[in-house]
């Protein structure tokens, strides 16, 4: 790990009492409470924007997020000797999430919800949506047919090929379907051309952290106008599939979910819809063709065996959605 002491006194005028290794980062404790440094390669408006974003939230009650902070030349973005740039970012003393315990699972969906419900109407003018969610579906759909068709063709085939072969048409079939219902969907007929909203884009047990003062939300270089479901799905996926699917603990996040956000049965719809597309297949068959082929980590393995043998609890769960109360702030 590298000393970077120097940099944070000299260009940003912290006193540090010590440093230590985080994920992909160094964290120093100084007098003015912990910072955290990240190599960055982002353009420096996107963290003034980022900054906009988050006092947003600070005046509507949320106060612990990771503010970026400027050097002492008014800069976000921060050149090392060696040609490295860093950002710097308010930062907290605290554990990530356990995604498996009913309290945080909670207390992570009501944080979503709050995140929401705040950022909803950012924009006082709606903003144009680059990339249509169908496009995006229709590009993966091609792509697993071309996988498909590669591994096909192969005379010698690994474990990996194999076992992705044999699980393709279900998936591929289920892709086909989420593609067709989400061209009729309600919700997304409404929300996929403009917006006012702001995502946070990667919202995450492990961009949380449980502090002594409460729950800090972290990590919004992925925020950007768009659909916020789009988030609510990606969390509501990373934990279900940590926990197998277990509808109890569905109901514990959808619940404080709605309880932040409020909720509607054309979001419902609409979310089980994005749940049912076959996102962590495509994504694995994605790694592999573009990596190489010949070769293939026990690690991807081991997650294409949990994908396709998740599939049935995940059915499950999906129809027991259909099922879920829209809680106590329901939506029209």
């Amino acid at each position: 790990m590298e000393d970077r002491r120097e940099l944070i006194e000299q260009k940003y005028g912290f006193q540090v009492k010590n440093q230590y290794r985080a994920r992909g980062a160094i964290l120093f404790d100084t007098k003015d409470g912990p910072l955290l440094l990240r190599e960055k390669m982002k353009l420096t408006g996107h963290f003034e924007w980022e900054n906009e974003v988050k006092e947003h939230l600070r005046e509507r009650g949320m106060t612990l997020l990771d503010f970026a902070v400027k050097n002492v030349d008014g800069e976000y973005l921060t050149e090392a000797e060696d040609g490295t740039k860093y950002v710097l970012y308010r930062w907290f003393f605290g554990e990530e999430c356990d995604c498996k315990n009913v309290t945080t699972i909670r207390l992570m969906a009501e944080n979503l919800g709050q995140l929401h419900s705040s950022l909803q109407n950012f924009y006082e003018e709606p903003v144009l949506l680059q990339q249509p969610l169908l496009s995006r579906y229709d590009k993966h759909n091609r792509e697993m047919k071309h996988v498909y068709g590669y591994m096909r063709g192969k005379k010698k085939k690994t474990e990996f090929e194999r076992y992705a072969m044999q699980c393709f048409p279900n998936f591929y079939e289920r892709a086909m379907q989420v593609r067709s219902q989400l061209s009729e969907n309600l919700y997304y007929k409404e929300h996929s051309g403009q917006t006012k909203d702001v995502c946070h884009g990667e919202y995450n047990y492990h961009n949380l952290l449980l502090t002594k003062s409460g729950l800090a939300t972290t990590n919004f270089e992925h925020a950007a106008p768009g659909m916020q479901l789009l988030d609510m799905a990606y969390f509501m996926r990373k934990v279900m599939e940590k926990n197998k699917w277990q509808v109890e603990k569905g109901v514990v996040l959808w619940n404080g979910y709605c309880e932040g956000a409020g909720c509607s049965k054309k979001e419902l719809e609409f979310l089980i819809t994005i749940l049912s597309y076959p996102i962590k297949y495509w994504k694995l068959l994605n790694q592999y063709i573009n990596s190489k082929k010949t070769w293939i980590s026990n690690k991807s393995m081991e997650k294409l065996k949990a994908v396709c043998e998740q599939e049935d609890s995940k059915d499950k769960f999906l129809q027991q959605m259909r099922t879920f109360t829209l809680g106590t702030s329901q939506k029209a």
